[in-house]
């Protein structure tokens, strides 16, 4: 049977159940380097949804485990950074281990005396001869371009290495520990259920999402990250302008190419910012008939919302938020005509080297 998004998105709860499962072994050549060592930050070079699923994941991180991380474009690291902070931690993130920039980056952190560890589901790639320690994110191997599991597991492996490495550390006690650990597998046992809502929800709006010319999601703290992979994913496989913001910067600027044309689509994670997001929609409902709410509430506000339903730490919502976007995205692409399992720009990845 051919293998698509869907398939994958499907084997999202078991891969997340063993990644959680055996995050002490994933993590261990981590925790060995990492443990007790003052790090002035952590520093993440990554692309694509590498780089989404680490912007979903970093505020779980920074919170508990009392870090400051920093995400650079690794194009732009290799080519523009001109000092590098040997105190700080350099973590490569690529899934499939073939994306040049992220690999030669690490080559430039490599030449110094910073520690360097790597992010991947390809054990065999180059970006793990280049590190100090390999992190397996436990997801195996994807067959479709347009990833799914790999970005959730993604974003579960940063979290725990911010958890695992607090609990080492005596940042957090044994008791905090064991609560996070109940967070995380409470997130895990609602995917399936919130495959089954999205699903439903899809079928529910699909005539209208069919018609899009244009869309924009929107999110704040953990939810922008959501956003930025909506913004990936749906360019991706839908194939029609789309943008991901971060609530207060689409305000400055990108609410000025609105029109009735848009639809958007807000991400609203358990924060007090939620207030100000409602202020924006409303506002933005004046202009255009198309506003949908993915959210962790149990009730919508009109029609067009979906909401998950969910009593979830904000900090690790993006485990579930993220599979509306993946079902949509599947989804819409299918329905608009375009085959997903045909590739497109073949020539690509050999003309530029953007994977090796």
């Amino acid at each position: 049977m051919t293998e698509t998004m869907f398939t994958y998105i499907n084997e999202e709860y078991e891969t997340n159940k063993s990644v959680l499962k055996n995050r002490k072994k994933n993590l261990n050549e981590f925790i060995k380097l990492t443990k007790n060592k003052k790090y002035d930050e952590w520093v993440v070079l990554a692309t694509g949804s590498s780089a989404n699923a680490v912007e979903c994941a970093k505020y779980y991180v920074e919170k508990i485990l009392k870090i400051n991380i920093e995400m650079k474009m690794p194009f732009v690291f290799s080519n523009y950074s001109t000092s590098i902070n040997e105190n700080a931690l350099y973590i490569g993130v690529t899934q499939g281990g073939h994306s040049f920039s992220t690999i030669e980056a690490l080559k430039k952190v490599n030449n110094t005396n910073a520690n360097v560890v790597s992010l991947t589901a390809n054990l065999n790639s180059e970006v793990c001869e280049l590190c100090n320690a390999v992190i397996d994110i436990g997801c195996g191997k994807e067959n479709v371009g347009y990833v799914t599991k790999g970005f959730s597991a993604t974003v579960l492996t940063f979290m725990l290495m911010g958890l695992e490495l607090a609990y080492e550390n005596n940042i957090i006690t044994e008791l905090k520990y064991n609560e996070e650990l109940c967070k995380f597998e409470e997130a895990i046992n609602n995917i399936e259920n919130i495959i089954k809502k999205s699903l439903h929800w899809y079928e529910d709006k699909k005539n209208e999402l069919i018609d899009s010319q244009k869309m924009v999601c929107i999110g704040y703290g953990p939810g922008y990250g959501v956003a930025r992979e909506a913004d990936t994913k749906i360019t991706e496989t839908v194939r029609i302008p789309m943008s991901g913001h971060e609530l207060e910067e689409y305000m400055h600027g990108p609410y000025l190419s609105l029109s009735n044309k848009d639809h958007i689509i807000f991400i609203e994670t358990k924060n007090e910012l939620e207030y100000r997001q409602s202020k924006l929609r409303l506002y933005l409902s004046e202009y255009t008939d198309y506003t949908y709410k993915i959210t962790y509430k149990n009730y919508s506000d009109n029609n067009r919302d979906l909401p998950l339903g969910v009593d979830i730490d904000e900090l690790i919502s993006p485990l579930l938020f993220a599979i509306p976007i993946q079902i949509l995205s599947y989804f819409l692409a299918e329905d608009k005509g375009n085959n997903l399992n045909k590739k497109i720009f073949e020539d690509f990845d050999d003309k530029l080297k953007s994977k090796i």
